[in-house]
């Protein structure tokens, strides 16, 4: 279960970074990698997001038992 929890917070974590630093970067701001790094940010957030869904339903089901 650790390191269920280690890799959702790693992935968030590594999301939000790479999406302020694609908006931080002044070589970024008119290029087209600018979009694929936020895209590749949402995307990490994401699955971070899916994943601390399914730590709580798998929690919620062994505390129920």
């Amino acid at each position: 279960m650790k390191n269920k929890v280690r890799r959702t917070i790693l992935l968030i974590l590594v999301g939000i970074i790479l999406f302020s630093a694609s908006m931080a970067i002044p070589a970024l701001h008119n290029s087209k990698w600018k979009d694929f790094a936020q895209g590749g940010a949402v995307g990490l957030t994401f699955a971070g997001i899916i994943s601390i869904i399914k730590i709580l339903l798998q929690y919620k089901k062994t505390v129920t038992k």
